[in-house]
This record gives structure tokens, sequence and C-alpha cells, in this order.
């Protein structure tokens, strides 16, 4: 791939053009070796090339778990193949929704975003219509699928949510709860309209037949995602001494990390005529024993168990133990 001109070269070419030291013909020479890429302020990149390039591997993967468990649940030749990855408005993407239409929406892990599992009409009838015994022919007119046919498909949908999880594992630690569905593509509302959305597009042929399959992520959903990606390529791409340099430099920076650390002394309640007449100099008794542990939070994560008191005539918490796994 040609080289991209940088913002300083062309600065220079410029001045260089307007002090006469460069002519506009040789501008025009130096410009023709150079490969110039339009870009559309309208449609921003969020995520970057590098970036697309391992979750498309990623979702390779996916493509491939799945279609092996559709191959088997349905008794015939099943492949799923991702053809497209695109960057687009939320907007965009709902607009080129048919409907009826089967949406699934899930929660992306702990990021407080959701993403969705289009199939289409006809893919869905194809697998009830193959699960039920038939041949998986289509229905004669266009119609939304019924309330039996989603309690046929929704184990299909959750294992592939669950085969969606298992692909992310090598990168993060994901979870993918179901937690709605949609026939009418209006009202499926999991980001606003101008936000940028990433969507894997994916063919899914069933014997003869080919049928569409996308998967739909708002990219605040995958910011978080993407800085662990960056890291592990950045400390993956170290050898050596670079490596250790590398390490290092993460350690330090982690030293300088701030954490937020509470304890819960204790919780009571109260009626709102006793709140209105507290006093100074009133006691209230908390549900915390006097020789009970209380808990220590980092970043809002149970972690241990700590006595309070007194150092110094600063109030305190001193750590006795670890939180169990069972209490996190």
């Amino acid at each position: 791939m040609a080289e991209v001109l940088s913002q300083q070269e062309i600065d220079r070419l410029l001045a260089g053009v307007n002090s006469g030291e460069v002519k506009e013909a040789e501008l025009g020479e130096l410009l023709k070796k150079k490969e110039v890429y339009e870009y559309d302020f309208r449609k921003p990149t969020r995520i970057s090339k590098d970036q697309i390039k391992t979750l498309r591997n990623l979702h390779e993967n996916f493509a491939e778990l799945y279609g092996f468990h559709l191959a088997s649940r349905l008794q015939t030749m099943v492949s799923i193949e991702l053809v497209a990855v695109d960057q687009l408005r939320y907007s965009e993407y709902v607009l080129s929704i048919t409907n009826p239409c089967c949406v699934y929406i899930f929660d992306v892990g702990q990021t407080n975003s959701r993403a969705v599992l289009e199939l289409t009409t006809d893919l869905v009838f194809m697998i009830v219509e193959r699960l039920l015994g038939g041949i998986g022919s289509p229905p004669k007119a266009p119609r939304a699928i019924t309330q039996i046919e989603q309690r046929i498909i929704q184990p299909l949908v959750l294992q592939a949510l669950n085969n969606l999880s298992t692909a992310w594992r090598p990168v993060y630690e994901l979870e993918f709860p179901l937690c709605g569905f949609e026939t009418n593509a209006d009202f499926v509302q999991i980001a606003p309209a101008g936000e940028i959305v990433l969507v894997f597009s994916f063919e899914v042929k069933i014997g003869d037949e080919s049928f569409l399959m996308n998967l739909c992520y708002p990219t605040f959903a995958l910011e978080e995602i993407n800085a662990q990606v960056n890291l592990m390529r950045s400390l993956s791409r170290a050898t050596g001494k670079n490596r250790e340099i590398a390490y290092r430099a993460l350690s330090e920076n982690l030293l300088k990390t701030c954490i937020e650390v509470r304890t819960l002394i204790g919780t009571t309640s109260i009626r709102l005529k006793e709140l209105l007449d507290l006093e100074v100099g009133d006691i209230i008794c908390l549900d915390t024993h006097v020789d009970e542990s209380v808990p220590i939070y980092l970043n809002d994560k149970l972690k241990f168990y700590g006595k309070p008191g007194v150092v110094d005539g600063v109030v305190s918490v001193k750590i006795v133990r670890e939180a169990s796994e069972d209490h996190e």
C-alpha cells in the first residue's frame, strides 16, 4: 500500500509552493505517488483496522461454532460465513431491517450496554420447520412469528449467545444474557440514532438455501474491550528486552492508578418522623455487632473484611481476611 502523506509533509509542501521552492507541477507529481483516501465526516470510523481484524477473527470462530451446532440440531448441511463488517449509524442499520423481523436483544457483559442478534423471518421459519420434521418451506405470505415459534427457536438463540461468549473468551471474558425480543425494528432502541454501530453480517446456508443473520454492537459497548485488545496486542508484539520494558512501564502506571476503597460500617432503618426529630448527641444503632467484621470494597467489588477502629486519631479499618468467592 502506498504511503499516506502526514500532516507535517503536507504543511512543508504547501509552504514550499507559497515560497516558490516547489512548483505546482512538481507538487502534482508528488501527490500522484501518494495514495489519497476519502473521509466521510458523517460516518466517522470508531474502530481501527487492527481492531476490526481481531473482531473479524473472533466472529469467524463464532460462525464456525454455531454452524456445527445448527448442523447437529437440524440434521442437515449447515455452514455460516462472515461476509461483511460495517460501521454505520444506528438509524441506518434500523432502516435496513425489514418488518416483520426477529430481533433478539442481549446484554454485553458488564458494560451496561446492549446489542442485537437479527435473524430473518425466512431463516426462523426454515429452522422451525426442520425442527418439527418438515422440509423447511417458508409461509405463503410474510408474517410475524408466533409465540409458539418463539419458544421453539429460543433455545437455539441462547446457544448462539453461548457460542458467542465462547468465541470472545480468548480476548475478553463476556457473558451475553438474553433480555428481549422484538418483531418491529422501530421498537429496538439499543443506541441513539446517530451513534455508530458495528454490524457483522453472516450468510447462513442450510442445504441449498441461503439466509442472512446480523450481529449489531454499539461502538461505546466495545470501548473498554478494545482498550484491552490494544494492550494485549502491544504486549504480544514486544519481545525480549522490549517485553520487559513494556511490562515495567505497565507496572509503573498501575502503581499510580487510584482505586476507590470504601467500607460499610452498618445499616439501619428509621421512620421519617424519627429522622426529623434527630438532634445533636442522639445515637443511631446499626445492625452490625461491635465484634463483627465489616465488608471492604475496591471499586464496588467486595474484596476484604476488616475491623473498624481509630489509629492516631483517624478512623480506620484493619483488614483481617479476604472475602470468599461465595460473597463476591
